[in-house]
């Protein structure tokens, strides 16, 4: 068991996928166990978590590679030099090809060994009160950063002052903030800020799993062995995750109307003659310099432009409500998929194959029948979904989805295989049988309700509940009074105290969906606190007017009260 210390409560989906590989290949006998929320909170967290291994405190941990200059390592200088690394197609190429592993060579003398380097999602410029597209945008503005010496640097060429900043830090204090789109959403910034610009890539967050000396001394050849094959074979999947983070990211942030701007050709151009002196200081170092020369060729090579950052808008037909139930058939001539090689040929080349997709509940079967109308029915897929405007994630899944009454369509797939994206992506499928009858509907809008003080001690006693801070009113009217807003999946809830016309209150954020009768909340965080539910599911009944909801299975106390005590009521619907 290697103990690898980490920022948050969940390693990133890249080195997930290097962990499965470790006990894939070691078959069990070799696994990485995730020391949560090592220096959490902390402005110099990566720092201090790599002091940590060198020191001997911890054997080992995951970092950004961007921040290992700190103690000295500056190979990887390279890959995050300011707008290089700008695509995954880019990014791609570099890893097929095993450099980041070459630049895992200056670690010696350090006291680390990398054992991997995994790619990651893009790193964006978030402004707060305006967008960040040129070079006089960050004249004397205030940025946030993390890592080492290149964020540093590209902060003092483009004339911005910088201030390095901790996980989850507020923005009240700076102009804009270097941050990839997956944490932008997941730290609340999206409710704040409102700019992303969509084409400014200002280096990969890739990251280095690390051991210290004395931990890799410990391993035996085998074992040893086993991390080097796994961190090439994660390469892939970790690629994938970080399209699908990416393009998750971008749609969460598009449901919180989050712009993402773009810089004219012009004005990138300016930016990066504006960062010139990055490259001329990365470039002191002749292995560097060198490295720096492979990096612009291989560029140059890709010839892909920055990746593009945008929200999606639906066409012609498309449908941004919920993803009609019903049963949907296609038919597919088993030669389009024999187009892909990650996975066995299905069917008789040159026959065609039948399809009923079945869409209920928050969950998607497909069942198929191989050459013959008339063959027994086999389960091809079974999972779940959720939808956001015209975004739809199927498990790993990410596409986008339309529905013209009659043909359902998705297209632009990411996150799984050739095979995947043929099967799915190809043809419509086309409504056989329509949507539950009679399952009621939840408009967007701003829902309001109101608790007495009676009802704000119905938890007294038990855990959470002097979170519902009663206020006295003998005369048993409300004394606080709530709403929630729900937009297309995303929720935010607040609240007055006293009266209703108090300014309300940031409580909650986080997400919801609808399917059939059951009304679930997902990723509720409390703002203010440490509080957070994945999950809480009730069903529910809307009149027009009133949503009220029925909690089913374990709730605490407060959100019994908070959540249902009461019916919503519906003052205004999203137009």
């Amino acid at each position: 068991m290697l103990e690898i210390a980490q920022l948050d409560d969940a390693a990133p989906s890249q080195v997930q996928a290097y962990a499965t590989e470790v006990e894939k290949e070691s078959h069990g006998s070799l696994r990485l166990h995730f020391n949560d929320f090592w220096h959490k909170g902390e402005v110099d967290f990566e720092k201090h978590t790599l002091e940590d291994v060198t020191g001997g405190r911890m054997p080992g941990a995951w970092v950004g590679v961007r921040s290992l200059d700190l103690v000295g390592v500056t190979s990887f200088q390279p890959l995050v030099a300011p707008l290089l690394v700008d695509s995954q197609a880019m990014q791609d190429r570099i890893f097929s090809a095993g450099i980041p592993l070459e630049m895992a060579r200056g670690l010696e003398g350090h006291g680390l060994v990398a054992v991997a380097v995994l790619p990651g999602p893009m790193r964006k410029v978030l402004g707060v009160r305006k967008p960040f597209r040129e070079p006089e945008d960050f004249r004397r503005a205030l940025l946030g950063i993390q890592g080492g010496e290149i964020p540093e640097s590209t902060a003092k060429a483009l004339g911005a002052t910088f201030t390095r900043m901790p996980s989850g830090a507020r923005l009240s204090a700076v102009d804009a903030y270097e941050q990839q789109v997956d944490n932008i959403f997941g730290s609340f910034y999206g409710l704040a800020a409102k700019y992303v610009t969509a084409n400014i890539n200002l280096w990969p967050q890739a990251m280095a799993v690390i051991l210290n000396q004395a931990a890799y001394r410990e391993l035996t050849d085998t074992q040893r062995e086993i991390l080097r094959k796994a961190a090439g074979d994660a390469i892939p999947a970790a690629l994938k995750a970080t399209q699908s983070e990416d393009d998750a990211g971008v749609a969460k942030l598009c449901g919180q109307d989050v712009a993402f701007p773009t810089s004219s050709d012009l004005q990138l151009a300016a930016l990066r003659r504006a960062v010139q002196p990055v490259y001329d200081e990365i470039a002191r170092d002749p292995d560097n310099a060198r490295m720096l020369n492979r990096l612009t060729t291989l560029r140059a090579a890709v010839a892909a432009p920055p990746d593009v950052s945008a929200c999606t808008r639906p066409g012609p037909g498309a449908h941004s409500g919920s993803l009609p139930e019903g049963t949907y058939d296609m038919v597919l001539e088993n030669d389009a998929r024999s187009q892909c090689t990650d996975s066995p040929p299905q069917g008789t080349p040159g026959q065609k194959s039948w399809y009923s997709l079945e869409v209920r509940d928050g969950r998607v079967t497909i069942r198929q029948r191989i050459d013959n109308q008339s063959a027994p029915w086999g389960v091809g897929y079974y999972g779940f979904y959720s939808t956001l405007r015209d975004r739809i994630r199927i498990d790993s899944l990410n596409a986008r989805w339309s529905f013209d009454g009659t043909a359902l369509r998705l297209n632009d797939m990411t996150g799984g295989s050739c095979s995947d994206a043929v099967l799915w992506t190809t043809k419509p499928w086309v409504l056989r049988s329509g949507p539950v009858q009679g399952a009621p509907v939840v408009p967007d809008g701003t829902y309001e309700a109101g608790l007495t003080d009676a009802d704000r001690h119905l938890c007294d006693g038990k855990p959470g509940g002097q979170g519902l801070n009663p206020q006295s009113d003998p005369r048993g009217k409300p004394t606080s009074f709530s709403s929630i807003t729900l937009d297309a999946g995303a929720l935010r809830g607040y609240a007055r105290e006293g009266r209703p016309t108090v300014i309300p209150r940031l409580e909650w954020v986080g997400s919801y969906r609808v399917y059939g009768h059951t009304f679930e909340l997902t990723t509720l965080t409390f703002v203010d606190g440490p509080e957070h539910w994945d999950r809480l599911t009730a069903t529910f009944t809307f009149d027009g007017t009133n949503l009220t909801l029925k909690p089913v299975g374990t709730w605490p106390c407060w959100a019994r009260v908070w959540w249902a005590l009461h019916p919503w009521t519906l003052p205004k619907k999203t137009p």
